[in-house]
């Protein structure tokens, strides 16, 4: 199903295809290129593809006819962002604490997309930016720093067109989600599958919460809209240190864990595309 730039509201089709995209974030150069044009239902006119092994951080940028996708691969090891060093809370630029494994990782990257960015405009495409797992919390800060330049006397805020994110893990604390909210907000889609662990750390006892549109797909594959079901989700098991510890030992519950495949988020959005 291809992707809808003129939509900028919740769409089911753009979440699809968008999953299919933060998939394919996780295979190699070449498999990435290859596959793109049959999942979004355009040419390929441009494409860069972003590895910084000092940060093990992945991504790309795919320009079409009239839209240009930024996806961040996820981490392949959960485990590797929880430990104590990366949970660690610093500064944003705009208020708020976020991440410091996340920034670390976006601040290696940024400046590439960036210049990436301004070489490939004035064709009128809109940008989105996907991702999963880690992948979606660099998506997600990723457009923040997009919209909260470090210096906005020189640089304006990059318009988005769509944010989408599948098992995400929260980024930072409540002031810089309130921040995030109020400026793309409308634009940020977020979605939690059932039991999906990740989606509930770092835990909100360290400072950390979510922000965006919450889209949680229940066990029957039915996608709720809205805080009141992420909230009955969150109420049923609150992550707290020790499981992060069980995590890092893997010895959480399985549908926990499965929850979270990207395969299985895509599954479960399908069922809902007539």
């Amino acid at each position: 199903m291809p992707l809808d730039p003129t939509i900028s509201k919740h769409s089911i089709q753009n979440a699809l295809t968008l999953a299919k995209i933060s998939q394919l974030a996780y295979a190699d150069e070449p498999t990435i290129k290859a596959g793109l044009a049959a999942i979004v239902g355009q040419p390929v006119r441009d494409f860069k593809f972003f590895q910084i092994p000092a940060t093990d951080t992945d991504a790309f940028l795919a320009g079409f006819d009239n839209a240009i996708v930024l996806a961040f691969r996820g981490s392949q090891t959960i485990r590797d962002w929880l430990q104590d060093g990366q949970i660690a809370l610093v500064p944003f630029r705009k208020g708020g604490l976020i991440h410091i494994g996340f920034r670390n990782a976006v601040d290696s990257v940024h400046s590439l997309i960036e210049s990436t960015l301004d070489e490939w405009s004035g064709k009128g495409r809109t940008l989105w930016i996907t991702g999963h797992s880690l992948g979606g919390a660099l998506a997600m800060l990723s457009a923040a720093y997009m919209r909260f330049p470090a210096d906005p006397t020189k640089t304006l805020p990059r318009p988005l067109a769509g944010l989408y994110t599948f098992g995400q893990p929260r980024v930072g604390t409540t002031t810089f989600c309130e921040t995030c909210n109020v400026d793309f907000g409308s634009l940020y889609f977020r979605y939690i599958n059932s039991q999906d662990i990740v989606t509930r750390v770092p835990p909100r006892k360290l400072g950390y919460w979510h922000t965006g549109n919450d889209q949680f797909i229940d066990s029957n594959s039915k996608i709720h809209d809205g805080a009141a079901w992420w909230q009955i989700f969150l109420d049923q098991i609150e992550v707290g240190v020790a499981t992060l510890r069980e995590m890092q030992t893997g010895q959480i519950s399985a549908p926990l864990v499965s929850d979270h495949f990207m395969a299985n988020y895509i599954a479960r959005i399908e069922k809902n595309v007539s």
